[in-house]
């Protein structure tokens, strides 16, 4: 009797043990799930940073409407050299993406920065107290699908051993070719008046604006046609920070999302001064009327020209972008 009793709990145990080739097929199964479910989390997790990197873009698109309301023109930077600027102002370097901190919360990192003298004595280099604050990570100013975009810019304009926090956004200058010297042509330089005489570029920011700063008014192809701010990868530009006014434009002469050779910053700068994003595809622009949209990377390149422009005049359509 024990026996039989023996004999059919053994039994039970075994049938309800798993062999190994069921376990290796559950295995195998549990393996295939995760990789048909992984993409999908990935795509999740890049779906939630761009839709934070588009707030930061509103973010910032307030902050300029606010300024522009304040001050009546769009926010302003100043080179950090002298460039025949006008009795009464200094070449501080201070760009217009520190000039709106008062507009996006940011007052306390403002008021802490001295704006007295030149460059050389004020903003970055000789002022102890203004060289830790340009090194300060500024989450608005930062794309969280770019981790490479969080690392200190030491190279900048040949200023090495003086840091300075990064940028993933900058302001739109128009399809001007750098220094004359970008591999894809456009319009005539005219980020340097002291050395090409141009004293405005056709889009809203550049790096002496102050020279001629721009109204909302003065957009005449209208705010919902053109494009203001983007997005930008400091890994592939040297000059991407947002302290200094040399570091908060670019061109939309190279294509959207051109990638050149990395860290070139005096042998390819023309080309490396554009837009491009971590975002497959493309990048997200922030227009004139304050909305934000993703740009395809395919857009032709004579309809991403016309839409950096203020007032060049061009007919765009929405479904050409």
């Amino acid at each position: 009797m024990n026996s039989r009793k023996s004999v059919s709990s053994n039994f039970r145990r075994s049938k309800s043990a798993f062999t190994l080739i069921e376990l290796l097929v559950v295995i195998a199964i549990i393996g295939v799930l995760i990789a048909l479910l992984l993409p999908a989390v990935q795509s999740a997790r890049e779906a939630a940073r761009r839709s934070q990197c588009s707030n930061n873009l509103k973010q910032i698109g307030l902050g300029i409407h606010n300024y522009e309301s304040t001050h009546g023109c769009l926010p302003v930077s100043t080179p950090h050299f002298p460039e025949s600027l006008a009795p009464g102002l200094v070449s501080n370097g201070m760009s217009w993406m520190l000039g709106i901190f008062p507009f996006v919360e940011q007052n306390n990192v403002y008021n802490q920065f001295n704006f007295d003298g030149d460059f050389q004595s004020g903003l970055g280099i000789a002022n102890i107290g203004n060289r830790t604050l340009i090194q300060f990570r500024i989450n608005l100013y930062q794309c969280p699908s770019d981790p490479d975009g969080q690392e200190l810019q030491d190279n900048v304009w040949g200023l090495f051993g003086v840091p300075f926090s990064p940028t993933n956004y900058a302001g739109v200058m128009g399809p001007h070719n750098l220094g004359n010297g970008s591999l894809f042509g456009g319009l005539p330089d005219c980020h340097n008046y002291s050395a090409y005489g141009y004293k405005e570029c056709t889009g809203t920011f550049w790096r002496h604006s102050i020279l001629q700063p721009v109204t909302l008014s003065s957009i005449r192809d209208g705010t919902s046609n053109t494009i203001v701010v983007g997005e930008v990868l400091p890994s592939y530009d040297d000059f991407k920070t947002w302290s200094l006014g040399a570091g908060t434009y670019s061109s939309t002469s190279p294509p959207l999302n051109y990638r050149p050779a990395v860290n070139q910053p005096f042998a390819n700068w023309p080309n490396q001064i554009s837009f491009r994003s971590a975002h497959p595809g493309g990048a997200q622009f922030l227009w004139g009327d304050g909305r934000v949209s993703f740009v395809k990377e395919t857009i032709a390149r004579d309809v991403y020209r016309s839409i950096s422009t203020r007032k060049g005049g061009e007919v765009v359509s929405a479904d050409q972008f």
